[in-house]
């Protein structure tokens, strides 16, 4: 027994899906919209043979499907906003242009900043900078 893919509850045109994807860099998100983009575009979609194309499993293709229909194209983005920095701006900024005298080494940094600051960071996030 399929699910019914109806064409037709798909607002966006076949354009506007290609740029979407076109212009998607999160992996996760690109692949929902290709989900869309080919129940749009098939001849006789069906969720099993667009879940191998995309490469996912049936239920994942159609979780996307739903998703759609419940809130559009946005609610295929993802929520997250990422953690809150460490660091302000203004911290940033002042670290960046002590960088630009030059530290020995991370451990060094990893120390400025603790005494300028009064924060703790590993060498990781500092390396990451």
């Amino acid at each position: 027994m399929g699910r019914k893919l109806d064409k037709e509850l798909i607002k966006e045109s076949e354009e506007e899906l290609e740029e979407l994807l076109r212009k998607e860099k999160d992996a996760r998100v690109y692949r929902r919209i290709r989900v869309i983009y080919l129940i749009k575009t098939m001849e006789k979609p069906k969720l099993k043979e667009i879940a191998e194309r995309v490469g996912i499993v049936k239920k994942t293709a159609f979780e996307y499907w739903d998703w759609y229909k419940k809130g559009g194209i946005d609610n295929l983005k993802l929520k997250y906003k990422g953690r809150k920095p460490r660091l302000s701006e203004e911290e940033i900024d002042k670290f960046k242009e002590r960088a630009k005298e030059g530290f020995e080494s991370l451990k060094e940094m990893q120390e400025w900043i603790k005494e300028e600051f009064n924060k703790e960071l590993s060498t990781n996030t500092i390396s990451y900078w």
